[in-house]
C-alpha cells in the first residue's frame, strides 16, 4: 500500500471517529454536560497522550527549534482548531439538531477550496468542483430529507446554525494552517503544540460562560464518553489527520470530510433511534460519489 492510499484510508477512518464524537457529545449533553466544558476536558485529557507520542517518536531533540520558528502558525492552528472551531461547533450543536449540525459542517470544504487556491497555490480542478457540488447536494438531501420544514426556522436553531457555520470556516482555516505548518514540523508535534496553545483559552471560556462544577456531577458513563473522545477521537485522530495531509492536498482532505455526514446519520439511526428516510440514503450515495470524484488525482499530460 503506497503512502497516498494509506493516507486516504486514514482520512476515511478519521471521518468515522469525528462523526461518532457528535453522537457521543449529544448523549453527554442529555446527561447534563455543557459544550465548552466538554471541549475543555476532551483536549486536556488528550494532552498527556500527545506528549507521550512526541517522546515515543523521538522528536525531543528538535522541539525547541521547531517551536521558535513556527510558533505563529502553530498558534493559529490551535486558536482556530481546538479552541474556536470546536467550542463553537459544540455550542451550536447544543442549540440545534444533530442532523443540521452535520449538514452545516460540510460547509468547511467550500471555504477550504476557496482559501487553498490563493494561500497554498492549489489548483481548483473540475474534479474538485464536481465532487464538491455532488457532496454538498448529498449532505443537503441527507439532512433535509429527515427534517420537518416547520422546525427549520426557530430562532434558537437559526442562531445555532449560524454559530456552526462560523465554526466550519474556522476549521477550514485550521486545515490550511496545518498544511502550512507540516512543511517544517512533524504532525505529532504540531498537534501537541496547537492543543497546548488552545487549552488555556478553552478553560477560560468555560469559566466565564458555564458552571465548571458540573464536572463533579458527571456519571461514569459520561466520563467514559469524554475519555474515549479525548484519547481516540482527539489525540490519535488529529495526529493521523495532520500526518495524512503530508500526502494529500488540503482542499481534497476537506472535501473527504463530507463523509462525516454519512457516518453521522447512520450512527444517529443505529444508536439514537433517529429515523432514516429514502431521500437521506440517496444523499448518502451522492456524498460518497462526490468524495470519490474529488479524491481523483488528475494525471499530467504526456
Amino acid at each position: 500500500m503506497n503512502k497516498s492510499t494509506a493516507a486516504w484510508l486514514t482520512i476515511n477512518l478519521i471521518t468515522v471517529a469525528w462523526a461518532s464524537s457528535l453522537i457521543l457529545a449529544k448523549i453527554a449533553f442529555l446527561e447534563g454536560l455543557t459544550p465548552i466544558i466538554f471541549v475543555a476536558v476532551r483536549y486536556t485529557i488528550a494532552c498527556p497522550f500527545l506528549i507521550a507520542a512526541v517522546y515515543m517518536f523521538g522528536r525531543r531533540s528538535k522541539l525547541r527549534g521547531d517551536m521558535r520558528s513556527n510558533w505563529r502558525i502553530i498558534l493559529l492552528a490551535g486558536i482556530t482548531g481546538p479552541f474556536l472551531s470546536q467550542v463553537l461547533q459544540y455550542i451550536g450543536l447544543s442549540m440545534t439538531t444533530a442532523d443540521e449540525t452535520i449538514l452545516l459542517l460540510n460547509m468547511s470544504p467550500v471555504f477550504a477550496v476557496l482559501m487553498a487556491a490563493p494561500v497554498l497555490k492549489e489548483k481548483i480542478t473540475s474534479e474538485k468542483i464536481g465532487g464538491l457540488f455532488l457532496a454538498v447536494i448529498g449532505v443537503g438531501l441527507i439532512v433535509l430529507g429527515g427534517t420537518p420544514l416547520d422546525d427549520a426556522f426557530g430562532p434558537l436553531r437559526l442562531v445555532g446554525n449560524a454559530i456552526v457555520i462560523v465554526s466550519t470556516f474556522l476549521f477550514a482555516v485550521n486545515g490550511i494552517a496545518g498544511k502550512m505548518a507540516i512543511k517544517s514540523i512533524d504532525a505529532v508535534s504540531l498537534t501537541l503544540y496547537s492543543t497546548l496553545f488552545a487549552v488555556p483559552f478553552i478553560w477560560l471560556s468555560a469559566a466565564f460562560m458555564e458552571d465548571i462544577t458540573v464536572i463533579l456531577r458527571l456519571s461514569a458513563g459520561v466520563w467514559a464518553i469524554i475519555l474515549w473522545v479525548g484519547i481516540v477521537n482527539t489525540a490519535l485522530a488529529f495526529v493521523l489527520y495532520y500526518n495524512a495531509m503530508n500526502h494529500i492536498e488540503a482542499s481534497r482532505v476537506q472535501i473527504a470530510l463530507n463523509l462525516i455526514t454519512v457516518w453521522g446519520v447512520l450512527m444517529a439511526f443505529l444508536f439514537l433511534g433517529e429515523p432514516l428516510f429514502a431521500l437521506q440514503l440517496v444523499g448518502g450515495a451522492l456524498t460518497v460519489v462526490g468524495v470519490i470524484i474529488a479524491q481523483r488525482v488528475r494525471k499530467a499530460a504526456p
